[in-house]
C-alpha cells in the first residue's frame, strides 16, 4: 500500500505583477521560481554571489547512497540530488551547489565521509558539509574523475577505525590503469594524491575498494578480453585473482561493498550476479533456491537494482517485476517472492531497520517547493511465507552473544575470548559457523559445549571461541618478534553465523565482532612500591606536600641529560609533586637495585613486566651506574647506549624519545653492530637479569622515567615516571682523601715520635 508523508498546511498565495524573466539555468525535471532581476539589485548592491547550480544524476535510473552510520540518513540520485536524515519520511529540499565553480549540476557518484558528503559533480570532487552546508573542492585532484570510493567505520572512535573512516579513493571509471587516475585521501577527502599501480597489460579501472580488513586497497580490472580480475594492493603482498568474464560493457558494471567490514562484495550488471565472500578472491554466482543450478538472472530477464544490508540480506529486482531476496554468508542464495513490483514507476529499494524491504518513489510536491516520498512496505517474513518451494520456518530458539557489533584489542602474543549462546530445536540441522577476514592476522579455535537445557527441556549449547595474534616469528636468540606482514593498526572482523540456513531464521543476524590489533587503551605500567619513605617515616605525606623542595648539586647532574661531568653551572633546586609522584621508594645507597615494574590494563593487574626497559633521571642526574659490564651480559653485538642515542637526535637532546620500542635493538642480536667497548656499562634492565641500578655514596632524591623498549613485548608505548628517594651514605668529607690521609699519616708519626721520645725518657730514669 502507497502513502504520502506530505505535512498538511495552510498556503496564502498573493499574486503581484512583477517582471520575470526565465534566463536562469533549472535542473532538469522540476519547476523553480525565478527571483528577477530587478529584485536582486535592490536586496543587495555589492558584488553578487554566484548563482545555485540544482544537482541531477548523470545516471537515468535513480539510485540511493546510505550512511553505513547512521540508518536514517541517505542520498536519493535521481531528477533531483536529495539528503534524508529521516529515511524519506518526510519532504526534502533538492540539493544545490553553491560554491565558486560553474557547473551544469551533473553528479556522477556519492558517498558520505565523516560529516561530508563527497559528490562528483561534473568530473570534479567537492565536498559538502552536512553540518555547515558548505562546499569545499577537493585538492591535488589532476584529472577528470568519474567516481568515489569509501567505507565508513561505525563502531569505535579508535583511532585505527576514524582513519578507516577518513580514507577515500577516487578514479575515472574506465580510465586505462597506465593513465594513472586514481587517488587516495587520508584526510576524508579534503586532499589527495596520486596512488600508483603498475598496469600488468591494457587494464582499466572498473573499481576501487579500501579493504581495512585485509590491510589492502582491492582494485577491479579488466582487460581486452573483457574479463575482470581483483588485485589486492597492501605494503607486503600484491595479489592478483582469476579472471573472471563480462557479459556487460564496462561502463554498466555496478560493485557493491556492503557495510559491516566483512569483507563482501557483490558484481552486478544487467546480465550478471556475482558474490564474493572474501574480499574479491573467491567469486561464486547467486542461486536461486528451488531450481536446480539455476542463478540471477534468468534467461531472457535484466538486473535493474540490487540492494543489501550490513547483516548480509539481499534483494534484486529484475526487468520483469520480480523481487529476489537471499541472504551472502559463505556462499549467496535467494527465493523468489510471489509479489510483483510495478515497473511503471522509478522505485527505489532499501532495506528498514526491522529488516524489511521498503519501495520508494520521490514525487515533486509544487505546494512546498520541495520532493516528497511515496512508500510501500514489503514484510520480509510474509513474504517468505508465501514462496515456491516454501521457505522452512526458523529451527532455531537463541542465537545471541555479548560481543555482536564490539571492539576487541588484541596486543602481542595476547588473546581474546568469546562466546555465544545457540539454542537449536530438535533435530535442527543448522550449526554456528565461525569465520575470520584475515586468517593471516588471527587463528580461531572454537569448541561448542552443552551448557545445560531450557525450561522446555531444549539443550542449550555454548559457542566458546579464542583468538590469538599470528604472524610472529622465531628470531636467533629464540624470542618471538612480529613478521613484516603484521602491522599496527590492522582491522579484523570475527563472524558468527548459522552454516546451511540459507534464507530462513531472517531474525537472527550474524554476530559480528572487531579485532583491533594494537594498544588497548587502559594499559599502562606501575612501579610496585612496597617500601617508601612514607611507611617507614623518612618522610611523611604531609611534609611532602608542603611545598617540599630539595636541591641537586651541580657536579651530578646534566641540563642537557648528556652525562657530561662539570655542564652544569649551578644547583638545581626542585620542587617536589606529591601528586605526580606520591611517596618516594626507600632504596640504600649500597644495595644493587631495579625497580619492580608490573603491567596493568585499568584496574586490573596483568602481570610483571618481563620485556627489556631502559631508564633515566628526568632532571639529568648522572651519578649511578650498571653492574654489568657489555661482557657480563653476554651480548653478541655492541649494545646501544643512552649517550650515543641522543648525540644522534636532530635536535636538542629529548631522552624521551631517544630511546623506545620504535628504535631499540638487542645486543643478543646477531645482526648488530661487532663489540667494541666489551667493558662499557651495559644500560639495559630486565627483572630477569642480573643487572641492577648502583647508587653511589649520595643521600638524596632520584625521579627516574621507564621506557620498555622490547618491540616484541606490547603494541602500547609502555612508560612510567616514579621518585627515589637514597639513604644510608656517609657525609662526605670536607678535605680531599689525599690530603685528609696525608694529614692523618703526618699526626700519626707524630704521636709515634711522642711516644717513643717519652718512653726513652722514662727509661733512663
Amino acid at each position: 500500500m502507497w502513502r504520502t508523508h506530505a505535512k498538511p498546511i495552510f498556503i496564502i498565495i498573493i499574486m503581484s505583477v512583477l517582471p520575470f524573466s526565465t534566463n536562469e539555468e533549472v535542473s532538469p525535471g522540476f519547476l523553480w521560481s525565478s527571483t528577477t532581476k530587478q529584485d536582486v539589485k535592490r536586496q543587495d548592491r555589492s558584488i553578487p554571489a554566484p548563482p545555485a547550480t540544482f544537482l541531477y544524476s548523470a545516471e537515468k535510473r535513480p539510485a540511493l547512497v546510505r550512511s553505513h552510520c547512521d540508518n536514517q540518513m541517505a542520498l536519493y540520485m535521481g531528477k533531483w540530488i536529495l539528503i534524508t536524515m529521516t529515511l524519506f519520511e518526510e519532504s526534502a529540499i533538492p540539493l544545490q551547489y553553491k560554491g565558486a565553480d560553474k557547473l551544469q549540476g551533473s553528479v556522477s557518484s556519492a558517498v558520505f565521509v565523516l560529516d561530508n558528503l563527497a559528490i562528483v559533480i561534473d568530473g570534479k570532487l567537492y565536498l559538502y558539509s552536512l553540518t555547515k552546508g558548505t562546499w569545499t573542492p577537493a585538492q591535488g585532484v589532476k584529472s577528470t574523475v568519474s567516481t568515489v570510493s569509501a567505507l565508513q567505520c561505525c563502531f569505535s572512535k579508535d583511532k585505527a577505525c576514524m582513519d578507516v573512516s577518513s580514507f577515500v579513493l577516487l578514479y575515472n571509471l574506465g580510465s586505462a590503469l597506465e593513465d594513472q587516475q586514481v587517488y587516495m585521501s587520508s584526510n576524508g577527502g579534503s586532499s589527495f594524491f596520486n596512488l600508483p599501480m603498475a598496469p600488468k597489460a591494457t587494464e582499466f579501472i572498473i573499481g576501487v575498494f579500501n579493504m581495512p580488513t585485509v590491510s589492502s586497497i582491492v582494485a577491479m580490472l579488466a582487460d581486452n578480453q573483457r574479463k575482470f580480475s581483483f588485485r589486492h594492493i597492501s605494503e607486503s603482498r600484491s595479489l592478483q585473482t582469476d579472471d573472471h568474464p563480462m557479459r556487460d560493457p564496462l561502463s554498466s558494471i555496478h560493485v557493491i561493498q556492503p557495510a559491516g567490514m566483512r569483507g563482501h562484495l557483490i558484481i552486478w550488471s544487467p546480465h550478471m550476479l556475482l558474490y564474493s565472500p572474501n574480499h574479491g578472491v573467491v567469486i561464486v554466482p547467486v542461486y536461486i533456491m528451488g531450481e536446480e543450478n539455476a542463478t540471477l538472472p534468468p534467461p531472457k530477464v535484466t538486473i535493474l537494482q540490487v540492494e543489501t544490508d550490513d547483516n548480509g540480506a539481499m534483494a534484486v529486482l529484475t526487468s520483469n517485476g520480480v523481487l529476489y531476496y537471499g541472504r551472502a554468508g559463505l556462499e549467496a542464495t535467494t527465493v523468489r517472492f510471489a509479489s510483483v513490483i510495478d515497473m511503471s514507476k522509478d522505485n527505489l529499494m532499501l532495506f528498514s531497520d526491522y529488516g524489511d524491504l521498503m519501495l520508494i518513489e520521490a514525487r515533486e510536491d509544487l505546494l512546498l517547493t520541495g520532493v516528497d516520498f511515496n512508500h510501500k512496505v514489503i514484510i520480509v517474513q510474509q513474504e517468505l511465507t508465501r514462496t515456491t518451494p516454501p521457505v522452512q520456518s526458523c529451527p532455531v530458539e537463541q542465537f545471541h552473544s555479548t560481543f555482536a557489533g564490539e571492539l576487541f584489542y588484541i596486543d602481542m602474543g595476547s588473546t581474546v575470548h568469546l562466546s555465544a549462546v545457540y539454542i537449536p530445536s530438535p533435530l535442527c540441522k543448522f550449526f554456528p559457523l565461525v569465520t575470520v577476514t584475515e586468517s593471516k592476522l588471527l587463528s580461531v579455535d572454537e569448541k561448542c559445549v552443552e551448557d545445560g537445557i531450557t525450561t522446555e527441556g531444549t539443550k542449550k549449547y555454548r559457542l566458546d571461541i579464542e583468538l590469538k595474534q599470528l604472524s610472529f616469528m622465531e628470531a636467533a636468540d629464540g624470542t618471538l618478534k612480529p613478521s613484516s606482514s603484521l602491522r599496527k593498526g590492522s582491522l579484523s572482523t570475527v563472524a558468527v553465523d548459522l552454516m546451511g540456513r540459507n534464507v530462513s531464521c531472517k531474525d537472527f543476524n550474524p554476530l559480528k565482532a572487531h579485532i583491533l590489533v594494537g594498544c588497548p587503551p587502559g594499559k599502562h605500567t606501575r612501579i610496585l612500591k612496597d617500601i617508601t619513605t612514607c611507611t617507614k617515616g623518612t618522610f611523611t605525606q604531609e611534609q611532602l606536600q608542603d611545598n617540599f623542595s630539595y636541591v641537586i648539586p651541580k657536579a651530578v647532574y646534566d641540563p642537557q641529560h648528556l652525562f657530561r661531568p662539570g655542564s652544569a653551572s649551578s644547583d638545581l633546586h626542585i620542587s617536589y609533586s606529591i601528586t605526580d609522584y606520591f611517596c618516594p621508594l626507600l632504596v640504600y645507597h649500597d644495595t644493587p637495585w631495579i625497580p619492580s615494574l608490573e603491567l596493568w590494563n585499568g584496574n586490573e593487574f596483568v602481570e610483571q613486566v618481563s620485556a627489556d626497559f631502559v631508564m633515566f633521571e628526568v632532571n639529568g642526574m648522572y651519578n649511578y651506574q650498571y653492574l654489568q659490564s657489555v661482557q657480563d651480559a653476554k651480548c653478541v653485538s655492541q649494545p646501544q647506549n643512552w649517550t650515543s642515542l641522543l648525540s644522534q637526535q636532530q635536535y636538542e637532546p629529548n631522552p624521551n624519545t631517544a630511546w623506545t620500542r620504535s628504535n631499540y635493538k638487542s645486543c643478543k642480536d646477531s645482526d648488530g653492530p661487532p663489540i667494541t667497548d666489551p667493558e662499557a656499562q651495559y644500560q639495559v634492565l630486565n627483572m630477569g637479569t642480573r643487572n641492577r641500578i648502583l647508587f653511589p655514596n649520595y643521600n638524596g632524591m632520584y625521579v627516574f622515567k621507564v621506557i620498555v623498549v622490547d618491540p616484541s613485548y606490547s603494541y602500547c608505548m609502555l612508560t612510567t615516571t616514579f621518585s627515589v628517594y637514597v639513604y644510608g651514605a656517609f657525609p662526605p668529607h670536607p678535605l680531599p682523601s689525599g690530603l685528609a690521609l696525608g694529614i692523618f699519616l703526618a699526626i700519626f708519626v707524630v704521636l709515634l715520635l711522642i711516644g717513643f721520645f717519652f718512653s726513652k725518657r722514662n727509661y733512663k730514669k
